[in-house]
């Protein structure tokens, strides 16, 4: 019954979504002139000072390192030829994101004269607290326990002990 409605719901998902409800979220662009050339901010959206990696591929032999305004990009890394002949040849940067504006900034390279460019988010930064607390905590009640103070500690601690020594007591009994 189990494996029948697991199936369901994903038989489901596929109809209305298709398999791209399934995949993971990102910020890519392929043009149309060459289909074989990508661009990739992972992930597409991240605070000033945050790390992101940049993904491009491109089968032209002239190619330009990615350019953004909000983005410091580091030095292109081969990855080399894909397995999957769809891709063309990757190449793989790490960046850090500008202190900007929140808003959607362009990120862009040039592969074979053709530019192509995909979309990058910059988040706005976490909030700190707005009034800082002063003070000890007003945590409210006394010390420690109002009930009894130490004196019903020690009458709770021996129950404890003598209902212990009455259960090793009742064990021994019945073994004999």
């Amino acid at each position: 019954m189990r494996r029948t409605l697991v199936l369901a719901v994903v038989s489901v998902g596929l109809l209305l979504g298709g398999p791209a409800a399934f995949a993971a979220p990102s910020t890519s662009a392929e043009p149309a002139g060459n289909p074989k050339a990508y661009l990739r901010v992972l992930p597409g959206a991240a605070r000033p000072g945050a790390k992101v990696e940049i993904r491009l591929g491109c089968e032209a032999s002239a190619t330009q390192n990615p350019t953004s305004p909000v983005l410091t990009i580091g030095n292109l890394r081969r990855v080399g030829p894909q397995h999957d002949p769809a891709k063309a040849p990757a190449a793989a940067a790490s960046a850090v994101v500008k202190q900007a504006k929140p808003g959607v900034y362009a990120v862009s390279f040039s592969c074979g004269g053709a530019e192509i460019t995909t979309k990058f988010t910059v988040l706005s930064e976490a909030k700190q607290v707005v009034k800082v607390p002063s003070g000890a905590p007003q945590t409210g009640g006394a010390d420690g326990p109002s009930d009894g103070g130490p004196l019903a500690a020690a009458a709770a601690m021996g129950a404890l002990a003598v209902g212990g020594g009455g259960l090793v007591l009742a064990r021994r009994a019945r073994r004999r």
